[in-house]
Formats: C-alpha cells, sequence, structure tokens
C-alpha cells in the first residue's frame, strides 16, 4: 500500500455505485484506479472521485487496475470544474495525455506542467487559456519525439529566410524551398510558434485572436497528421 498524488484526468462508471479513474500520478504516470462506492453522492468518496481534482490517493498499486483505499483532496478546483468555456480546453488537454501516454511510465515533467497549468487556469483569461493549450501541446510533441522543427529548414537546414510551415514535412520552410501549393502562414505565426516553444510559463505574453486562431488550426492539424490525434472536446473550440 502507498499515497500517491494525481490528477483525476476521467471517470467512467463501473458496476452500481463504483467508479473507475484514470489518474495522472507524480509517483507512476497514468494509472487506472478503481474506486468502491464513489457514484454515490453521500459517499466522501464522490468528490474524491470528479475530473480535475488534485488529491493523494492511498492505493493498493498494480500494473493493471490499482484500488483505492481512501483519498485526501488537495485542490479540487471547484471555480475551474463550472467554467465551461475552459474545460474546453483543459479536457482536450487531458484528452491528449490518455491517448498519446503509455500507462505506468513515470513523468515527473509532465505531471508538474499539467498541474501548474490547470492552477493557472483557474484564474486565467480565456485567451490565457488557450495559449496555455498550445503551450502544452509543444512540450507534449516534444516529449513524444515528434516535435515540429523550429530551428531551421526543415528541408535544407537554412536558418535564413523562414517562410513558412510544412505540417507534413513537420516543420518551418524556408523561402527557397517553399511551395506554392502548401498552406501559407503569417509570419507572425510563424515567430510565434517559435517564441511559445521556449516560453517560461510565468511569463505573460500577448498574442493576437488572428495569431492565436491560426495557431490553434496548425496545431491541430499538426497532432492529426503524426499522432493521428483529434480529441472530442476540439470540436467546442471558439475562434
Amino acid at each position: 500500500m502507498e499515497i500517491v498524488e494525481g490528477i483525476v484526468l476521467k471517470t467512467s462508471d463501473y458496476r452500481e455505485n463504483s467508479k473507475i479513474l484514470q489518474v495522472l500520478t507524480k509517483e507512476h504516470g497514468l494509472i487506472g484506479i478503481y474506486l468502491k462506492g464513489a457514484n454515490n453522492y453521500r459517499n466522501k468518496s464522490f468528490a474524491l472521485a470528479q475530473p480535475i481534482t488534485h488529491a493523494l490517493f492511498t492505493i493498493y498499486y498494480k500494473t493493471g487496475l490499482s484500488s483505492c483505499f481512501k483519498g485526501e483532496i488537495i485542490n479540487n478546483f471547484n471555480s475551474l470544474k463550472i467554467d465551461i468555456e475552459k474545460n474546453v480546453y483543459l479536457y482536450h488537454l487531458f484528452e491528449l495525455l490518455l491517448k498519446n501516454l503509455e500507462q505506468h511510465q513515470e513523468i515527473n515533467y509532465l505531471f508538474n506542467l499539467i498541474l501548474k497549468l490547470v492552477i493557472r487556469m483557474e484564474e486565467a483569461s480565456l485567451k490565457d487559456v488557450k495559449i496555455f493549450t498550445l503551450y502544452f501541446e509543444l512540450q507534449l510533441l516534444t516529449y513524444l519525439g515528434v516535435a515540429p522543427v523550429l530551428s531551421n529548414c526543415v528541408e535544407c537546414g537554412s536558418t535564413s529566410q523562414i517562410a513558412n510551415f510544412d505540417i507534413t514535412k513537420g516543420g518551418y520552410i524556408c523561402d527557397k524551398c517553399n511551395c506554392s501549393t502548401l498552406k501559407s502562414y503569417a509570419v507572425e505565426t510563424l515567430q510565434t510558434l517559435l517564441y511559445l516553444k521556449k516560453l517560461n510559463i510565468d511569463e505573460d505574453i500577448a498574442i493576437s485572436d488572428e495569431t492565436l486562431n491560426e495557431l490553434r488550426h496548425l496545431m491541430s492539424d499538426y497532432y492529426l497528421y503524426h499522432l493521428g490525434v483529434k480529441t472530442n472536446s476540439a470540436k467546442f473550440f471558439k475562434s
């Protein structure tokens, strides 16, 4: 038996009164946890079994489904849970984690980052939430080994006269290698993409609505092409 720190990403009903939680933990990465009685709102474990809950779980850990005996909520993020617009982006990130991470692989960096973003999202504006979402997507691509090439032209290696972005090749394209059949991205979008990848998340960043919208389409297209992933939440994104 051990105590793990985790964030509930998703829950599903199990039998009449229990739930299975998909939890991103600091100690074991993504794991499934069986929580008895959590489907009964009178049970004290009901609050523990809600998505976006940050808690300590006392579990019997197994490489299959772990069992939870009790838990202690660290932060239930109540105001964030009732913010439907912010939830769209947060659940999008949770879906990306669930669809792209292997179970039982410790990933302290991603755990700490998603927790930091959830904390910031609770008080942030919707526009900042959109920026945080793009930032995390770039970090996740780096972890998965399919990050876009933003240091040079992905075709010839040139570091000058960057003119476009090629989704299929996975990175910047210089003026010489640019093709008229490629979708054209604004210079500000290309510059902001690089800035976002290097961003210190504690910094404030100003991005125009047009650039933010174009970056959203670029990132969605990139995930779909390179990972075959499109989340259910993405269809609710607003320009």
